[in-house]
């Protein structure tokens, strides 16, 4: 896993990066959906009980990954937020500096 260092990074490279794994987190939960209605399915299809309890226990698992997946996705999405207010404050900063140095001559 490769360090990030946000404040090397331009804003745009961040922003597209953040957009990647939300659509990437998107998918992924797309999927897991399907896996997960399919294994509740099967668990009513099975007779033995221990067969339809181990598929049961897989689907409950599923869906707290699912949970887990959006807790993950608010997180990045408010992180995205910040540093987005960040930056238009650090750009109002850097803006206000040369006014600053004028109004010190």
């Amino acid at each position: 896993m490769k360090a990030v260092r946000l404040g090397k990074e331009s804003g745009d490279a961040h922003r597209e990066r953040a957009e990647k794994t939300l659509l990437a987190i998107s998918e992924f939960r797309r999927y897991l959906d399907s896996v997960e209605k399919d294994l509740s399915r099967m668990s009513k299809k099975f007779s033995n009980r221990e067969i339809a309890q181990g598929v049961g226990f897989a689907a409950t698992g599923i869906h707290e990954a699912l949970t887990y997946l959006g807790i993950v996705k608010k997180v990045i999405e408010k992180t995205e937020r910040i540093v987005a207010k960040k930056n238009v404050v650090s750009a109002n900063e850097i803006d206000g500096l040369p006014s600053a140095a004028r109004e010190l001559r």
